[in-house]
């Protein structure tokens, strides 16, 4: 696992821990031999926003969730299957022209 992820983990379990530094160190050695990858809404608007469309953050997560649950777990998710699925269920808002402009020269993702 990648050291901000590692962080972010922490931060996430902040108002419980004693000990961050410590805490830190265990998540290290625990993913020292193991490997996840890592889907987030950030991803999910990207895919959006390729395809013109802008997500709130529910639908988002609706997405997220609903591709976890159905995956193909022999070949894992693809980024095709992203963009196909917001495609298909007709999510979100269409894009104008401007934040298209923006995310294709820019790399500003917009939500709905």
């Amino acid at each position: 696992m990648n050291p901000s992820t590692i962080k972010s983990m922490i931060k996430a379990l902040r108002p419980v821990l004693n000990d961050n530094d410590r805490a830190g160190r265990i998540l290290t050695r625990f993913w020292q031999n193991r490997m996840a990858l890592l889907w987030t809404t950030q991803d999910v608007h990207r895919a959006a926003n390729e395809v013109e469309t802008a997500l709130t953050e529910a639908e988002a997560r609706a997405v997220l969730h609903y591709l976890h649950d159905h995956h193909d777990s022999q070949y894992g998710l693809r980024w095709g299957e992203v963009t196909e699925y917001i495609k298909d269920h007709a999510l979100g808002r269409p894009l104008t022209k401007r934040e298209v402009h923006r995310f294709v020269h820019k790399d500003i993702l917009t939500k709905a």
